[in-house]
């Protein structure tokens, strides 16, 4: 008689409960790429450090014809205290007449745009629109034109009539609105 085989059973070993962990399911988030828009203004710095004279008369003369973006304070202080001091400097050599008069009147003409996109970027820096200045500052300097020699020339001798005293009101409360923009902070 064969011998009969005893499987190997094993005894069920007693297990533990266990509690199940969370299965942690993995969503799987789509990032959305930003519409890509036309930039119609130069982008905002979030914040602008003060500028000294060096980096500021250098950022003038880099901005000679820049009418995007802004410019600090500073930046526009430093940039007119150097146009100030050139244009009298040189005014005060072309009063001698001579050539030093013509090297004055190139010089103020060489400075009068880069003044100009100056003024415009601290404009737009505090929030004001560039066309309060563009604007009264196209009668300051045109009028004179319009009007002739002679009307410059009765201004030298002290001539006043009332269209030149309405001119220069107008000129003062120009120069004062346009020195409160300036002292404005920029706008967030």
């Amino acid at each position: 008689m064969p011998a009969k085989k005893v499987a190997n059973k094993k005894k069920p070993v007693a297990r533990r409960a266990v509690a199940a962990k969370p299965v942690k399911k993995t969503v799987r988030h789509t990032v959305k790429k930003p519409e890509v828009k036309p930039v119609l203004v130069a982008p905002r710095e979030t914040r602008r450090p003060m500028v000294g004279p060096l980096s500021a008369i250098a950022r003038f003369w880099r901005g000679y014809f820049n009418l995007i973006g802004r410019s600090s304070r500073s930046e526009f202080w430093f940039g007119m205290l150097f146009v100030f001091a050139v244009n009298w400097i040189f005014a005060a050599l072309g009063m001698h007449g001579g050539v030093w008069e013509t090297v004055a009147t190139v010089v103020s003409a060489v400075l009068f745009i880069p003044t100009l996109t100056l003024s415009i970027r601290r404009f737009r820096d505090a929030g004001i629109s560039v066309w309060l200045y563009i604007i009264p500052m196209l009668f300051v300097y045109f009028i004179p034109i319009l009007r002739g020699p002679t009307w410059a020339k009765l201004i030298m001798l002290d001539y006043l009539s009332s269209g030149m005293i309405a001119y220069s009101l107008f000129v003062v409360a120009y120069v004062i609105f346009v020195f409160v923009i300036a002292c404005l902070p920029s706008k967030k």
